[in-house]
């Protein structure tokens, strides 16, 4: 499957390039993210972690998201203190 002809199927080898290629983009993000926490002033960092906990809280959202959303509020704490 691609974008060109959606409706053909996919290949196992081309979903895990497909995949591959998400998680690579996922880990820019992740990195760039981390980045950007540490042009925050102090304040707004704290607002930050404390944004991202309440979404660790948020019952719309499922268990696994809860849970990454609490281990980046922790991390970004973390990073804070140093």
């Amino acid at each position: 499957m691609t974008p060109e002809k959606p409706e053909e199927a996919m290949t196992f080898g081309e979903l895990l390039q497909l995949i591959s290629e998400q998680q690579r983009r996922l880990s820019v993000l992740e990195i760039a993210f981390s980045y950007l926490s540490f042009s925050l002033d102090e304040k707004a960092n704290q607002l930050l972690i404390h944004n991202l906990m309440l979404e660790a809280q948020n019952q719309n959202r499922d268990a696994l998201m809860q849970k990454y959303f609490a281990q980046l509020a922790e991390e970004l704490a973390r990073a804070s203190c140093r």
